[in-house]
């Protein structure tokens, strides 16, 4: 990809407004599809008016979503991976694998176009629901056809029956897949929390009561199937879902968006994010999976938590910006200083804190994943900082094209990094991961500075306030594990304590504008939750 191909500030030229709160204005925009200037009526402008108050509340009730899912996410992983062990685990996770990668399929990328669009006719949605609920059929199909190489690809026999019984579940998500969008355009996070936190809650009971009762691997694959079950009903309950229809033309309109979000998601989510685990599952057996595995589940949640809280809430709102690109660039910086602040410091500790973790947490059994946490710490840093706010800028400013070529860029860094570390094993294959995604960086600093005119050395400085506050945490946390040498729970226990409050020592004593803005940030979204 040639940086030079994106268009640069003085080149682009959108028609609408927008208010710095994200509210479009009355007047024209040029749809992401590139069809004829429209005018834009605010009453039919779906989620023009957000019902959860705005950009701090739809954060607000992102976070409750994210934190309510990953809380009881955690808590049954943690359960499950004690009782059913690493093998179990991994073969359950060689099927899950492929579930992912094959899941991506499902959404054509016609979500994003509706959260994206200006105006949304009133049967386009029910015609993307009846593409969606045909591609979730013919692959749940084609799941249990070739189920048995799968498993013969993976030299896992056991593995035929777990990717057989979780085909149906390519189907169930594909009916979510349109009532989530229409909330997303909408701003309506509360309903999406509520499904979220219950389809959690519920699908891990179950896993777990299968699981106590001699399930083996059998548990997860009830917690997987349950939770999609739940996650759908209650997405269709709240009131987003849309009857399907044959008006296949509505498509077209959105189809040149659609195919290059898809195309970008597809390589993103698919082949640079799952390369590794396909990898380490097929030359490293599934116990190596199961290790690998867990290390990027729990590296992966600041991503998930950071990209739900605020990714989700910011591509409906930058799209609202597309018109004023110095409020966009500001929330952007905001967004990613924020971020940085936040998610850096707890990587470090996380890294520091890994052989207490894992073994408190998850046993002796699992002690292999320590070094793999520890060195995937650094990738699940920078993922949680740029891929937030990445995919909302360049899509919400309609650049499907360029987010595509990123996509390419990224995926082939990531898979010679992987590549090259496979003959190492799952901690070969994380460094070579964690070592790629450093090197993207600098590209998200230029393709940022070429969108919206925020500078290279402004970027960089984002940054500093959370190294720094990280590395103190790291020292201190490492200091007590020194002096407490072999009383592992108290090390926790002491290490967070005094590690936060040397975080807080040193953003009182060296960074105080950024502490000021971290405590505004919390007191408005606690403010306006105490109003709700």
């Amino acid at each position: 990809m040639s940086i030079e191909d994106s268009p640069t500030v003085e080149h682009r030229r959108y028609q609408t407004g927008a208010d710095v709160d994200g509210s479009p204005t009355v007047e024209q925009r040029r749809p992401a599809d590139d069809s004829p200037t429209v005018e834009i009526d605010p009453a039919t402008v779906t989620g023009s008016a957000p019902q959860g108050g705005g950009l701090s509340s739809g954060m607000r009730w992102s976070g409750i979503s994210m934190a309510g899912r990953q809380v009881f996410t955690v808590l049954f992983t943690i359960v499950l991976a004690r009782i059913v062990g690493p093998d179990s685990f991994g073969i359950v996770a060689q099927a899950t694998v492929y579930i992912g990668v094959v899941g991506l399929l499902l959404d054509q990328g016609f979500s994003s176009a509706l959260i994206q669009r200006p105006i949304v006719e009133k049967d386009m949605p029910g015609a993307v629901v009846t593409v969606n609920l045909g591609i979730g059929a013919l692959l749940a199909v084609i799941t249990v056809a070739i189920a048995p190489a799968w498993a013969l690809f993976m030299e896992t026999p056991a593995l035929t029956g777990v990717l057989m019984a979780l085909a149906p579940t390519l189907f169930i998500r594909s009916l979510a897949i349109t009532p989530r969008a229409m909330l997303l355009r909408g701003m309506e996070f509360r309903k999406i929390g509520i499904a979220d936190i219950t389809s959690a809650a519920l699908g891990g009971a179950v896993g777990v009561t299968y699981a106590a009762l001699g399930g083996g691997y059998w548990a997860l694959v009830a917690q997987i199937l349950s939770t999609d079950i739940v996650l759908a009903v209650v997405m269709l309950l709240a009131g987003a879902g849309r009857w399907p229809n044959l008006r296949m033309h509505r498509l077209k309109e959105i189809a040149g968006f659609s195919w290059r979000a898809f195309a970008a998601g597809l390589l993103i989510n698919s082949v640079s994010r799952n390369i590794d685990n396909v990898l380490v599952g097929r030359f490293q057996g599934p116990e190596q999976l199961a290790f690998y595995g867990l290390a990027y589940r729990l590296l992966l949640l600041p991503v998930q938590l950071a990209s739900t809280m605020i990714g989700t809430v910011l591509f409906p709102a930058f799209s609202r910006l597309a018109g004023n690109l110095t409020a966009l660039a500001s929330e952007t910086a905001k967004a990613t200083r924020a971020l940085a602040a936040l998610v850096l410091p707890a990587m470090a500790l996380v890294a520091a804190a890994a052989p207490q973790i894992v073994l408190l947490l998850f046993g002796h059994d699992w002690l292999p994943a320590v070094p793999i946490v520890q060195v995937l710490a650094t990738a699940g840093a920078f993922q949680a900082i740029y891929t937030p706010s990445h995919a909302p800028l360049v899509l919400g400013l309609g650049e499907a094209g360029l987010n595509l070529k990123l996509a390419w860029l990224t995926t082939i860094v990531s898979t010679v990094g992987i590549v090259a570390g496979l003959p190492f094993g799952a901690i070969g294959v994380a460094i070579g991961y964690t070592i790629a995604t450093v090197a993207l960086v600098p590209v998200e600093w230029v393709v940022r500075r070429r969108l919206v005119g925020m500078t290279l050395r402004s970027q960089i400085a984002t940054l500093g306030p959370g190294l720094h506050v990280g590395f103190w945490m790291a020292v201190v946390y490492l200091a007590i594990a020194v002096a407490i040498d072999g009383h592992d729970l108290i090390v926790l226990i002491a290490g967070l304590a005094a590690a936060v409050a040397a975080a807080l020592a040193v953003l009182r004593l060296a960074h105080r504008t950024q502490l000021r803005e971290l405590l505004s940030m919390g007191n408005s979204l606690a403010g306006r939750f105490g109003r709700s």
